[in-house]
């Protein structure tokens, strides 16, 4: 392949994930996590710190959002920091692809990325992981060519400084960094290679300290997750989630799952069989596999041992790894079929998750924006004949979206309680962004005249799975307040109580 060909076609394929990348940015809606992210990385530096240390990530990543926050203000825009370190992952993956084997298998692996569901969606997210999976793969990299130089009898400096650089990083962005940097040791130990085994620990201990001003607040951090943290124990059905995800992203709707489910398993078997039957296997094969199982069985074992942190997004090294697997099948095997099929498996996935991930407005990711147009059509009307609207979220996954798209609108919500595993919002996080819960309903609605609560559907059949009636907040309301109208958009409800003489 010329060189001519090799940068066209890469600029193609970042084209194509741009493109992807870039649609439905501005109007998709943002979710609980987004808004925090925001809400955070606009106060001060020294209120982000007070307030992740609060809470259960470092700082790198609001560092970063509040510097490009600077330039601009609009969703579309704030997103673009993440679209930008995104496009960034697929030449870093072409990069691997190419330093491990050739020019071919970076761009089949670099167009898997640019058009994997997981990857777009944490595009669009205002939230760390795309700086994460991008310090990962930079530190692969960084491993992967000190390996070869050493295999030559020579040392990269450079590349030392990439693996430190990169580590750092990754330890500065999320706290469930250091399973996946862990991986080199334990290559280097099933290798034998003892001298390069040596240096990396010395890098890991540099790595370390320069991460120490931050890693002296992890216990207490560790500590927040022990006692609210809200996934289940892994097991097989948590395994086959995250290869799932890793094909096509979920939710998915019933029919469009078991679509995923056979191309998940078809793919991954068809992956495993031509790798073990076609191609030699020798210690690039052996670094990645490492690089690959090492960080999900870790966090899968110390799923076990403390609370469950089992997350498919802690471990995206993984995914990338295995789409250079897929390249290397697709691009050398002997056999054409397969490589065919393997390719009609992962895009038809891929096209799936995309489709169906464009359009999702669900809970979590209600359609928190008309709502609050709604609401304050409403509010404006109450104002209008002098009365007092009061406009009480039921938690704070409604609240914190439906505060960024309406700043001007008064609004509050209710306290997690207590120790429950919903009880995620620290006191000095609180104090951090500036937002404060109301301790309950009645202290919400003290001399309002109406009252819309907004509320999402998935709480009000939680209450009823429970045996309960009616919600409670709801049924409150409607004992101190006579009910007047509800609109929902979605699975959001709006529902609007006025005071009985």
């Amino acid at each position: 392949m010329s060189k001519r060909l090799q940068k066209g076609l890469l600029v193609l394929i970042l084209l194509l994930g741009l493109g992807v990348r870039l649609y439905h940015l501005a109007d998709r809606g943002i979710w609980y996590d987004d808004a925090f992210s925001i809400l955070l990385a606009e106060r001060p530096l020294n209120l982000i710190v007070q307030g992740t240390a609060a809470d259960t990530m470092p700082p790198l990543y609001y560092f970063l959002l509040h510097i490009w926050m600077q330039a601009g203000q609009s969703i579309a825009f704030i997103r673009m920091l993440n679209v930008v370190l995104s496009c960034m992952i697929i030449l870093a993956v072409y990069a691997l692809g190419k330093t491990l084997w050739d020019e071919r298998m970076g761009l089949a692996a670099a167009l898997l990325t640019a058009l994997s569901p997981l990857q777009v969606y944490h595009a669009q997210e205002v939230r760390m992981y795309a700086l994460l999976t991008l310090a990962l793969v930079g530190y692969t990299l960084a491993f992967v060519r000190l390996w070869q130089v050493d295999e030559a009898g020579q040392t990269d400096w450079r590349a030392w400084a990439g693996l430190i650089l990169a580590g750092v990083v990754a330890m500065y962005t999320h706290n469930l960094a250091i399973f996946s940097l862990v991986f080199p040791g334990l290559f280097l130990l099933l290798r034998r290679a003892w001298r390069l085994l040596g240096l990396w620990l010395g890098s890991l201990a540099l790595t370390g300290l320069l991460s120490l001003p931050w890693l002296v607040l992890v216990p207490g951090q560790v500590a927040k997750i022990q006692a609210a943290f809200w996934t289940p124990r892994p097991g097989l059905a948590e395994i086959l989630q995250a290869l799932v995800i890793f094909h096509t992203n979920l939710p998915l709707p019933p029919l469009w799952l078991g679509v995923a489910l056979f191309i998940t398993l078809a793919g991954l078997t068809l992956v495993i069989f031509e790798t073990l039957r076609y191609h030699p296997r020798g210690a690039e094969e052996g670094l990645l596999l490492t690089a690959a199982l090492l960080p999900p069985v870790l966090l899968f074992g110390a799923s076990y041992l403390m609370r469950p942190i089992f997350v498919p997004r802690a471990f995206m090294l993984s995914q990338v790894v295995y789409f250079l697997f897929c390249a290397r099948v697709i691009a050398r095997s002997q056999r054409r079929a397969p490589a065919l099929l393997l390719v009609g498996l992962l895009i038809t996935g891929e096209v799936i998750g995309l489709v169906y991930q464009a359009g999702y407005a669900e809970f979590p990711r209600s359609p928190f924006h008309a709502a609050m147009l709604g609401v304050q059509t409403a509010y404006n009307r109450a104002q209008a004949v002098g009365k007092r609207l009061c406009i009480v979220h039921d938690n704070k996954l409604s609240f914190f979206p439906s505060h960024v798209y309406t700043r001007n609108l008064p609004q509050t919500f209710l306290d997690d309680v207590p120790g429950s595993h919903n009880d995620t919002y620290a006191p000095a996080t609180r104090a951090a962004i500036g937002l404060f819960p109301q301790p309950s309903i009645a202290a919400a609605t003290q001399g309002c005249d109406e009252v819309a609560f907004i509320v999402f559907d998935k709480a009000i059949r939680e209450y009823h799975e429970m045996g309960y009636t009616e919600h409670a907040v709801i049924a409150w309301l409607a004992d101190h307040f006579a009910p007047a109208s509800r609109e929902q958009y979605g699975d959001l409800w709006v529902l609007y109580f006025t005071r009985t003489p």
